[in-house]
């Protein structure tokens, strides 16, 4: 991934959670925690969208791109908000699907099946994607209103 993720750690350490704790808050299986937590595998939005409501901190913070750590949600992970943000964007860079898949160096179908909310957005995908136009990871999860 291109972010760390040792704030994760640390937020989950600094609580006195373990691993195994930490996992059933979550509702993954430990295993998939500890590889998520270490960089192993890859989180998904919801797990760091469950993560960050229990910790009440940003998903931009979590991802190093803002230093706004206080941030209260309780929102879920919803594909077709999301999607509607990432098209909102590109309409508004007038862009087509095409334009932008090729930007973000990924096949146009698999970027229209995010916009269209088909398929499940990578936490990496979506972290390229903020930084790129330099918008909020709470804003297009739908956490933040702007």
């Amino acid at each position: 991934m291109v972010f760390s993720l040792k704030k994760i750690h640390d937020l989950r350490v600094d609580n006195d959670l373990s691993q195994k704790a930490m996992s059933k808050i979550l509702n993954i299986s430990e295993d998939v925690y500890s590889n998520q937590e270490n960089g192993r595998s890859n989180m998904s939005i919801d797990t760091a969208i469950k993560f960050a409501n229990y910790f009440n901190v940003s998903l931009d913070y979590l991802f190093g791109i803002s230093n706004n750590k206080v941030f209260k949600s309780n929102v879920k992970y919803d594909a077709l908000f999301t999607g509607s943000k990432l098209k909102e964007l590109r309409l508004s860079k007038n862009l087509s699907q095409e334009q932008m898949a090729c930007l973000l160096n990924i096949p146009q179908r698999t970027y229209s099946s995010y916009e269209h909310g088909e398929r499940a957005i990578p936490l990496e995908f979506l972290f390229n994607f903020a930084c790129t136009f330099n918008v909020s990871l709470d804003y297009l999860t739908g956490r933040k209103k702007y």
